[in-house]
């Protein structure tokens, strides 16, 4: 538990501090240009870049390399084979959009008005180089992880919100605007590249061109690829659904994804990315990692779920409700991260479970809960998302969380203490009830600030007397 806790610690400090910053992009953005037409073109030109690298970056990539790379004798031949193969690889992709661009709208709005359209193109050819930056600093993050070095990396995404914010502050330089923070975006993601290479030759990595021993990677890149590259198909869905519902659908789904995604990166990818390079090298203790790194992240999502559903409206309006954006807007954003929020601690158990897999070199099991998560989530998109509109595109996507978990963990069955989880979810219930009681004495935005603030410190207050042992782990941790 000391280990998971240290390392998933300093990756969750880390990780804070950079999703902080995204909000404070996000904010910017928001305030600038709200929830329009040309808020949804950039939207999809990022969407392409940015999905990519979830699938090929951060998530094959650290799946397939950490594993293989601790077992490696000769690790720097191993990596550079890496990064000469895959490199011509994202290469290639870039230039078919710089030649093609109409191809990223083409596959993620196919229904956008052709104002958007067009506009989407031409912030595509801006955008996509971001792939061969974010590929390079992938591979540095994976060999920075497979050193338990995890709070640098984590930090790095900094550059890429610092990139975004600066361009829309001087976005009036730019014509059209949003120019700017599609230049942000690209120059950002080149920058955490660069601000990984220091650690990287520290640690004693030198590159010289091969391709010998890529093909065992190879073997263990491809379906961790084609897993997420199908679980990354859900976003496209779901932005094309949104594109359906009219103009700002995509916006409004985009900021209360975003939204989401501070608590998960925060909390839920801590987790599954610290125990994957620790079950990989300590085997021997697999299920005592598995069954820490489970209840950790139970302990960190359950609190959160709670005071997102809870709070949700209030949030929206007190960091998005400036400038463009209306307050009709955050009373919509709200109501979609409440139905995101319920799926929280869900997608975190996925993730650990997945890792769990990848550190066995088994691809095939969250594979094929990706692609159970997927159809599901591609169903029920249509059914919910043309029915009750985009808060069914959240509904969607929690639902099909919740399958795949349900699949990995009939498959993993993975040992948890039950009492221990019950703790968790009495607590967070209670100190949901107690946030709840509270915010109906004021309804003023600074409020909203205290009411965080008192949930928080319910809970560790509820955690003491439940006695979870994670609360005692961190304080510890504090201490030293």
């Amino acid at each position: 538990m000391t280990e998971i806790v240290k390392y998933g610690a300093l990756f969750a400090l880390a990780t804070l501090i950079s999703r902080f910053t995204g909000l404070v992009r996000d904010v910017l953005l928001a305030n600038k240009f709200g929830a329009g037409s040309e808020f949804d073109a950039y939207v999809i030109a990022i969407s392409f870049p940015f999905l990519l690298r979830r699938a090929f970056a951060e998530g094959a990539m650290t799946s397939a390399f950490v594993p293989l790379y601790n077992e490696k004798k000769d690790k720097n031949k191993f990596a550079s084979a890496v990064i000469t193969c895959l490199g011509l690889t994202t290469l290639t992709i870039v230039l078919v959009v710089e030649i093609y661009p109409k191809l990223v709208p083409l596959i993620l709005a196919t229904k956008a008005k052709p104002e958007v359209f067009t506009l989407a193109t031409f912030l595509a050819r801006i955008s996509v180089p971001f792939i061969f930056f974010i590929f390079l600093w992938a591979v540095l993050y994976s060999i920075q992880n497979s050193h338990n070095v995890f709070f640098i990396p984590a930090l790095s995404p900094v550059m890429m919100n610092i990139g975004i914010i600066c361009g829309t502050i001087f976005s009036k330089l730019f014509d059209p605007p949003i120019l700017g923070p599609t230049l942000g975006f690209t120059v950002g993601g080149a920058l955490m590249f660069l601000t990984l290479v220091p650690g990287t030759l520290r640690l004693g990595f030198k590159y010289k061109p091969t391709f010998q021993g890529f093909s065992e990677f190879l073997k263990l890149f491809f379906p961790a690829l084609i897993a997420m590259t199908v679980s990354e198909f859900n976003v496209m869905i779901d932005v094309n659904v949104a594109s359906f519902l009219g103009p700002g659908n995509v916006s409004i789904l985009q900021y209360a994804n975003r939204f989401y995604q501070l608590p998960f990166g925060v909390f839920g990818v801590a987790m599954s990315t610290v125990v994957l390079p620790l079950m990989s090298y300590d085997k021997e203790r697999y299920d005592e990692h598995l069954k820490n790194s489970l209840q950790l992240s139970l302990f960190l999502t359950l609190p959160s779920m709670v005071g997102l559903v809870v709070l949700s409206k209030r949030l929206m309006i007190l960091v998005y409700q400036h400038g463009a954006f209306t307050h009709e807007d955050a009373v919509k954003t709200g109501f979609v991260l409440l139905f995101y929020s319920l799926g929280l601690p869900i997608y975190s158990i996925v993730a650990v479970l997945s890792r769990a897999c990848h550190s066995k070199k088994n691809m095939r099991t969250p594979f094929v809960a990706t692609v159970l998560s997927f159809l599901v989530n591609a169903i029920m998109d249509f059914v919910l998302g043309l029915t009750i509109g985009i808060n069914g595109i959240a509904v969607a996507t929690t639902l099909a969380g919740f399958c795949s978990m349900i699949y990995l963990w009939l498959k993993v069955k993975p040992k948890v203490d039950l009492v221990h989880v019950i703790k968790i979810s009495l607590a967070s219930i209670i100190m949901g009830i107690f946030v709840l009681t509270l915010s109906f004495l004021n309804a003023s935005r600074l409020y909203t600030i205290v009411l965080v603030f008192c949930g928080m410190l319910a809970y560790m207050v509820l955690s003491k007397v439940f006695k979870l042992r994670e609360f005692e782990e961190f304080f510890k941790l504090l201490r030293r």
